[in-house]
């Protein structure tokens, strides 16, 4: 029987784990030289593409990512993540929070990045 989650490419173990050191670097040249000009992100703020939007999101967000794990999953690349945000004016740091990306990738590059709370609305999105 074959293995039903396949090993992640070691070239797209190296391409994610960059991505995530570099956005949570805020290294935005870094970042667009890892994605395709018209990579797709999804998330709870919407949709749409294109390194002005990666720019745009990084800038605003401020987010920072720790890469939790890697699978191989339907055609994709799924991550579970851990993520923090920075603190806003004299409010607490908000405690880090357990999220997934999926992710697609395009000749050596990110091509689509797709947030989701759990798994389970990833694969919910999928259908």
């Amino acid at each position: 029987m074959s293995d039903p989650t396949p090993a992640v490419p070691a070239a797209i173990v190296t391409l994610l784990r960059d991505w995530h050191q570099a956005v949570s670097a805020k290294d935005v040249d870094r970042v667009l030289d890892l994605c395709t000009p018209d990579v797709e992100l999804r998330g709870p703020s919407g949709a749409g593409s294109g390194h002005d939007l990666v720019r745009d999101w990084l800038a605003r967000s401020g987010i920072r990512l720790r890469l939790r794990s890697l699978t191989s999953w339907h055609g994709a690349f799924l991550a579970v993540q851990e993520a923090t945000w920075p603190r806003v004016g004299d409010q607490p740091a908000a405690p880090a929070e357990a999220c997934v990306t999926v992710f697609g990738v395009r000749d050596g590059k990110v091509s689509s990045v797709a947030r989701y709370a759990t798994v389970e609305e990833a694969e919910s999105a999928r259908v």
